[in-house]
């Protein structure tokens, strides 16, 4: 009952803290209710279902990618279990931060029967593959709008933080000094560290985590594997970028403030809140506002800005969800004749 009570607590502190962002971002842009339900009303939906279909064809990448890995490892799980699984994931993390992993791991266990500590693995491949991607994309968009984010850099506070800590030399020391230490203690004592009976499942999932990724990295198809890890993030920028189109304060932009924000959109959602709620908002309203003023067009006010991330948000949540929804509901019916474990 505790632990279900403070997993319940959990859940809800992450919510609060979504809401509370969320609310944040729509106040600090000084946007009244009257004012957003008239902007909202201006777009054109069409350009979400649009966004919609961008976002299932990248997610599907996402699911044959995920197989690929699978298979390096011996297994062979259907597509329909792996997509559906997918489309669990991202509804997952929505209503508990940071489950979908786990979520989409079980689900592939259930109904193909394949070790979770193998799954496991494969996804902290993916997932490096993906912040490598991130941050490349990241590289990419800095070298494009260097202006826009020197200018970001030189108003805020940073100059002085990395001098003060630049300088301060003692504090690097020790710092570099206490991380090596602990680095030492752990490698010194990782025998009596894992002697303990909680410990031992811990080194066998280490062991088998290892033994999958050494399968993983011998994958053979990985020009394939290549091909659709470009696929899923190119389908990601344009379900984002698309929207824009709804909007006709923001229709105008192209494709280099697409990145801009998104890229932002993306570092938000690595908060530990409901699908990135509030944390993406801000993020994505400090990116449109901060972008230079396209010739012929008004630059993006926050209102503007703020208006359309909370109905882009809201919309591309609505579908993860409806998609994962459906997902998880038609997982028993599409292997009602296959053994589940």
């Amino acid at each position: 009952m505790n632990k279900k009570l403070g997993k319940t607590l959990k859940q809800l502190l992450f919510l609060s803290i979504g809401v509370t962002l969320v609310w944040f971002s729509f106040a600090n842009s000084g946007l009244t209710f009257d004012e957003f339900i008239e902007g909202a009303q201006s777009m054109n939906y069409g350009y979400f279902f649009i966004s919609a279909l961008f976002a299932m064809g990248s997610h599907y990448s996402r699911a044959l990618r995920w197989k690929l890995l699978i298979q390096s490892t011996g297994h062979n799980p259907k597509t329909k279990n792996v997509f559906a699984s997918v489309l669990f994931m991202y509804a997952s993390n929505i209503a508990i931060p940071r489950s979908g992993e786990v979520a989409r791991c079980g689900t592939i266990y259930k109904y193909e029967d394949i070790p979770i500590p193998t799954l496991l693995g494969t996804v902290f491949v993916e997932r490096a593959i993906d912040l490598l991607t991130l941050l490349f994309f990241t590289g990419l968009l800095v070298i494009i709008q260097f202006d826009l984010f020197s200018n970001l850099y030189y108003n805020s506070t940073l100059p002085n933080v990395v001098e003060s800590f630049l300088n301060n030399k003692m504090n690097i020391a020790l710092a570099f000094l206490l991380f090596v230490m602990a680095v030492a203690a752990i490698y010194l004592l990782r025998k009596k560290i894992f002697s303990f009976g909680p410990m031992k499942k811990v080194e066998q999932l280490l062991i088998d985590l290892k033994n999958s990724l050494v399968q993983v990295f011998k994958m053979k198809k990985k020009l394939l594997f290549l091909f659709h890890t470009i696929l899923i993030w190119l389908g990601y920028v344009g379900m984002f970028y698309i929207c824009f189109f709804a909007f006709e304060p923001t229709s105008h932009l192209g494709l280099a403030a697409g990145l801009t924000a998104f890229i932002a959109g993306s570092f938000g959602m690595v908060a530990p809140t409901s699908g990135g709620a509030g944390t993406w908002h801000i993020m994505v309203i400090l990116a449109l506002t901060a972008l230079p003023a396209v010739p012929g067009f008004e630059k993006i006010t926050e209102e503007n800005a703020a208006i359309w991330a909370n109905v882009a948000f809201a919309i591309m949540t609505f579908t993860v969800i409806a998609a994962g929804i459906i997902s998880f509901i038609s997982l028993p019916f599409m292997n009602k004749n296959e053994k589940v474990s």
